[in-house]
Parts: structure tokens; sequence; C-alpha cells
């Protein structure tokens, strides 16, 4: 007689359950921070998941966070995609972080930062989140980390866990420090803050 567990997973491959993220999985990044790595489920970022950051306000040092994992994609000859950063970014503070910065494609929303008027390339919301999952699921883009919209509806995030699942890097997502108090598809969850808070 067949277990639930096996009925459960061959009703689809690509069936989640909440507790299987605790499991190692397949593959993972390393943070660059050998403590943050023993506690990440695997050992470092997941592949194939979303990772919502959740942040007081941008600018806390979200950067210097993922800036490891996204210079090893990079050094990989992987594209990394930034979607929607809240200001304009500084090519010589990412190379020094160690991010080949020629690896890196930006795109900007609709309010874009005011210090990229000559770089961004203006998308809708909706547009934003439609280029998002499709860079997901085009199997071209090794990572990617994307400051989301605020009040971003539960339909859209779930689409976006969902083309995670066919991606093999890790994908971050930014999100405002009051989406902790709100449900979420995205199966690993920080929230940061400064030191000493």
């Amino acid at each position: 007689r067949p277990t639930r567990e096996f009925i459960l997973e061959a009703l689809h491959p690509a069936l989640w359950r909440a507790h299987q993220l605790g499991h190692a999985r397949a593959a993972v990044t390393p943070s660059g921070f050998a403590a943050l790595d023993a506690e990440l489920p695997g050992g470092g970022w997941p592949h194939g998941t979303l990772t919502e950051l959740l942040l007081p306000h941008p600018g806390l040092g979200e950067l210097r966070l993922v800036a490891p994992a996204l210079a090893r994609v990079a050094r990989s000859e992987r594209c990394v995609m930034l979607f929607d950063p809240p200001a304009a970014l500084s090519g010589w503070a990412l190379s020094q972080l160690g991010v080949a910065t020629e690896q890196l494609l930006v795109v900007y929303g609709r309010n874009g930062p005011r210090g990229a008027q000559g770089l961004r390339r203006l998308l809708p919301e909706a547009d934003l989140l439609w280029a998002l999952e499709q860079s997901l699921r085009s199997g071209h883009v090794g990572a990617m980390l994307a400051w989301l919209p605020q009040r971003l509806r539960a339909d859209a995030l779930r689409r976006l866990q969902i083309a995670a699942q066919s991606h093999d890097g890790p994908v971050f997502l930014l999100r405002e420090i009051e989406a902790r108090l709100k449900p979420s598809a995205a199966p690993l969850r920080l929230l940061l803050g400064c030191a000493g808070i």
C-alpha cells in the first residue's frame, strides 16, 4: 500500500511542502558567510526557490549580504539581473565587492532612481513583474535580485515562486518589512536589521 508521502509526490514532481526546505537541496550557492551558511537550509542560498529579504529601508546593506553569491555566479560567466534597484548602482563599489560588472543587467521600473535617467529601461510595474517571471523561466540567468513594489499581490508572488522552481540559481526578493505580517509563497524569508537592533 503506497504511503501518503508517495501519493503526494506522485501528483506532480514539483510539488513543494513547507517542511521540505529544511532538507538539503540539490544545489545551493554559498552565502560567503560561514555563520549564515550554517543556518541556511542546505548550507547556502537555495536554487529553484525564492528567498525574501525583508528590509526596514533600502540601503541597509542588502547588496553587501548577497554580493559574495552574486560574485560567484558572475565569475561563472552567467548573467546577474537586478530588477528595479531603489538607487543608482555604483559599478566601482560592486567590483570592490567582487561582482564582475560586465555580467550585470539592470532593469528599472517606471519609478526607478533619478540618478539613472540615462541608463534605465522604464517598465510599468506589471511589465516589470512579467519580465522578472520570464527571466526566471529563460534558463539564461545565473542569479536575480529584485526590489519588489510595496503591497505586492499574493498571486504575483505565487507566480514568481512557480517560475523560480525552473531557475537554477539564487533568487532574492527585497521587500518592505511590513510584508512579514502577510503570508508569502517564498519558502525562505529573512528579516534584516542593523546590528544591535
